[in-house]
Order: structure tokens, then C-alpha cells, then sequence
């Protein structure tokens, strides 16, 4: 009886507990970015990190700072090489100069 009261209390610890333990998303999961004037931006560690295969100091703290408040991130600052346009300038990636690719990361 005594038995079965333990195990009781170790497999509810387990539920209770196991968000708590459970691993974080890659690169802290995803961020929305909400610019004025256009579509929200989705940003997915994951894509970039698991699929593409960038490691987290090739973009931090090189390019971004952690936590994104550190800078002011616009379309502006985009075209002419910051932040994503750093990779995104039509060789590495897509270009974000091409009105082509708005819709690539702006959602309605």
C-alpha cells in the first residue's frame, strides 16, 4: 500500500513538472515583429537554425542583439544591409529589396 502511495506521488510530480523540463524551442521559438504600415513578420529560429543549419553566434550578436530591443529594425535600415538584409540581399538569400518577396515574411 505504502508502495502504490509513492508511486502515486512520483507519476503526479511527473506530470505536474514535465512542462517545466521540457526543451526549449530552438533559438527561444518565434518572433513577431509588428512594424507600422505593413503585415506582421514571423521570424522562426527554427527554419534558420535547424533547416538552414546557422548556428546561433552567426547572427548573434554580429548582426542581433538578443532579445530585439537593442536596435531599431526597419525596411530602411534592411535594404541597405542590416539586420536580415545582411543575408537577405538576393545572393544568400532572397532579396528584401524585391517586391516580389514582401510576402515572404509580411503577413496580412
Amino acid at each position: 500500500m505504502k508502495n502504490n502511495l509513492w508511486i502515486g506521488l512520483f507519476l503526479a510530480g511527473v506530470v505536474v513538472l514535465s512542462p517545466l523540463t521540457a526543451l526549449p524551442k530552438v533559438g527561444g521559438g518565434d518572433l513577431e515583429f509588428k512594424p507600422k504600415g505593413a503585415g506582421a513578420v514571423l521570424f522562426k529560429h527554427e527554419q534558420h537554425v535547424t533547416n538552414k543549419g546557422f548556428k546561433c553566434a552567426d547572427c548573434h550578436y554580429k548582426t542581433f542583439q538578443q532579445g530585439g530591443t537593442s536596435y531599431k529594425m526597419d525596411m530602411s535600415a534592411l535594404t541597405k544591409g542590416a539586420f536580415c538584409g545582411k543575408c537577405h540581399e538576393g545572393k544568400l538569400a532572397f532579396d528584401v529589396k524585391d517586391e516580389k518577396s514582401c510576402n515572404r515574411c509580411h503577413k496580412e
